[in-house]
């Protein structure tokens, strides 16, 4: 199983998440993590997903980037994403 953390950034609209969820549950990618933030703006959504499956990341890459209110797809080194959790965590207590 290939497991890999995406960061996603897409405009505050109606549904924009379930419609990424969709993706990748369509595409038989396991959901294992997933924290969603507006930004200061208010204007886009800041996800940040977690997810592992037998097929190459790029194919939900490619995927979601395809959806109308996605403006940014990343894939997130998953030493790092795990870190970020880990200090995010800290700093919330």
């Amino acid at each position: 199983m290939i497991r890999f953390t995406l960061q996603v950034r897409v405009k505050q609209s109606e549904g924009a998440l379930v419609r990424i969820l969709g993706v990748t549950r369509r595409r038989r990618f396991d959901l294992l993590h997933l924290t969603a933030d507006t930004t200061e703006d208010g204007h886009f959504l800041d996800i940040q997903m977690t997810v592992q499956a037998d097929r190459a990341e790029n194919t939900l890459v490619r995927q979601i980037e395809k959806l109308e209110d996605v403006s940014q797809v990343e894939v997130v080194e998953p030493d790092d994403s795990a870190s970020e959790r880990r200090a995010a965590r800290s700093s919330a207590r």
